[in-house]
């Protein structure tokens, strides 16, 4: 049987975290047993872009460090390493890497940040090198995701495909449904034997990058499969799993039981912020259709806008062009991945609702189960 623990931490004292991490891997998830034969540990954290570890957009560094000295110290040569879709330089990973704080983590305890610069195919898809040939810690961050809900463990194996062809994976399953079953297509290849989900702040309502709202929790879950952990994570949350567009899939395919040990030091969250939008997923699929016609949401890009052109790059369909130094939409083409949110590092990409979303959005039945 599957098993995820929640534990209650709500610092990020590094020592503290270490601690505590120490203690119920050892007992329930012995590094020896799970990474048995390996002698190098991949750590991969959500590092969604260059962001402050205090937005709660990135797995915090003192949860990067915290497992990494864990390993470290049971013999094991450490790696740091994450692929996000809009990194399309060394250059621009080394400035993710720098202001997440993972850099000086690394330097600091001798761990080696990787980058995707060599390709595996594995069932038809580009992943980064790293993805062979290392024992795999699956550290994701809590958020929401404004196509996808929430975005967990599961969601956070995305970020071993290399560059663009997550561009390209949006552009041809533009959908939450069809993504869904590309995400877990990941997972059947992947599916590290374990997976800690930094939760101590969270973020909530229109996550995942910086539309979203950081929200403490004190939370940090672990857990012997990626799906799983994300299950007991969407209950402790209040989502019912018909409103939760992967868990919903999983179950349809048959990859989801239900039936995992818990092991938990927390009761159940329930004032916890999802999209607005996400109200959409309660219909039956008949009506999806008729209430997309009424619950009209799209990107649009603000003042803040800097032209930087990070949006335009990862536009799965060309979309996005800049025009005076700002950047514009053409949504005629516009599929609605939010592909450009997650790339903007200044916020000027948001989601325009029309007003029955607004009016959605003042009550806090539309925010919360």
């Amino acid at each position: 049987m599957k098993k995820v623990i929640i534990l209650k931490i709500d610092t990020y004292d590094i020592d503290f975290i270490k601690s505590r991490l120490t203690d119920f891997i050892h007992k329930h998830f012995h590094p020896k047993k799970i990474f048995f034969g390996q002698d190098k540990i991949l750590l991969k954290p959500n590092l969604l872009m260059a962001s402050e570890p205090s937005e709660a957009i990135v797995t915090h560094p003192a949860i990067v460090e915290a497992v990494g000295r864990i390993f470290k110290e049971e013999g094991y040569k450490v790696f740091v390493a994450d692929c996000p879709g809009h990194s399309l330089s060394n250059q621009y990973l080394n400035l993710i890497y720098t202001t997440t704080g993972i850099r000086e983590v690394s330097e600091r305890l001798s761990f080696d940040c990787l980058y995707p610069d060599k390709i595996i195919i594995k069932d038809n898809i580009p992943f980064a090198y790293w993805v062979d040939d290392f024992g795999m810690v699956n550290l994701a961050k809590l958020k929401t995701h404004q196509i996808m809900v929430l975005t967990l463990a599961t969601k956070n194996l995305y970020g071993c495909v290399v560059g663009l062809h997550k561009s390209y994976l949006h552009r041809e399953f533009p959908k939450a449904e069809d993504l869904s079953k590309i995400i877990l297509k990941l997972y059947k290849i992947i599916n590290p034997p374990l997976n800690i989900v930094d939760g101590i702040f969270a973020l909530e309502g229109r996550g995942p990058a910086k539309e979203g709202k950081v929200k403490k929790l004190g939370i940090v879950i672990v857990g012997d499969d990626a799906l799983y952990t994300d299950y007991v994570i969407s209950k402790l949350l209040g989502l019912p799993l018909q409103s939760n567009p992967l868990l919903s899939v999983a179950k349809k395919e048959g990859l989801l039981e239900e039936k995992v040990e818990v092991i938990s030091e927390v009761a159940r969250i329930s004032n916890f912020r999802f999209p607005p939008q996400f109200i959409i997923n309660y219909f039956p699929p008949f009506l999806i259709k008729v209430a997309r016609l009424f619950f009209k949401f799209r990107p649009a890009i603000d003042s803040k806008c800097i032209g930087c052109g990070m949006c335009v790059k990862s536009c799965p369909k060309n979309a996005i062009m800049l025009y005076n130094k700002k950047a514009k939409i053409d949504y005629k083409n516009c599929i609605m991945c939010m592909c450009c949110q997650e790339a903007c590092q200044v916020g000027a990409v948001f989601l325009r609702r029309n007003f029955l979303l607004k009016i959605l959005n003042k009550f806090d039945a539309s925010n919360k189960v």
